[in-house]
């Protein structure tokens, strides 16, 4: 996802999120809208490292965008993690943190481990085909010399 499409998929999860601070709902029952603003936010960060496709607008342009898009996300970050921890402690945020990376790297495995089994299973097929073809090949050639006597 681009960076101005994850940045507005950031600020309506944080608008929903303050919203919820507001009436008093806790993190528990907000845990969707913070899910979704911390895969937007890590979209945003992640955004501008990617190779940009733009044809109109100028290097300048772009840089002081990704510039502001960055500083509000920051500024969007900085406010949830004051809130959390003031609710559940100066730590709190922190363990989230650490609960995401966690979860990130699972799912990285899981993706790499799905990789390793469909190339496994590509490589089986192969090597069947293969098995198949060597013995058609041979049964033929049996087949050829055991018929000409």
């Amino acid at each position: 996802m681009d960076p101005i499409t994850a940045f507005g998929v950031a600020t309506t999860a944080f608008n929903a999120i303050k919203k919820g601070f507001q009436v008093g709902r806790d993190v528990e029952s907000m845990s969707k809208d913070l899910g979704r603003w911390m895969g937007a936010i890590q979209d945003v960060k992640e955004g501008h490292n990617k190779k940009k496709n733009r044809i109109f607008g100028s290097v300048e342009e772009e840089a002081l965008e990704t510039f502001a898009i960055k500083k509000k996300a920051i500024a969007m970050e900085n406010e949830l993690r004051t809130f959390v921890n003031y609710s559940y402690g100066p730590n709190a945020w922190n363990e989230v943190l650490r609960i995401q990376a966690d979860i990130r790297k699972q799912k990285k495995e899981a993706i790499e481990e799905a990789k390793r089994k469909q190339a496994q299973m590509i490589e089986n097929i192969i090597l069947g085909v293969l098995v198949v073809f060597f013995l058609g090949v041979v049964g033929v050639i049996l087949y050829l010399i055991l018929s000409v006597d």
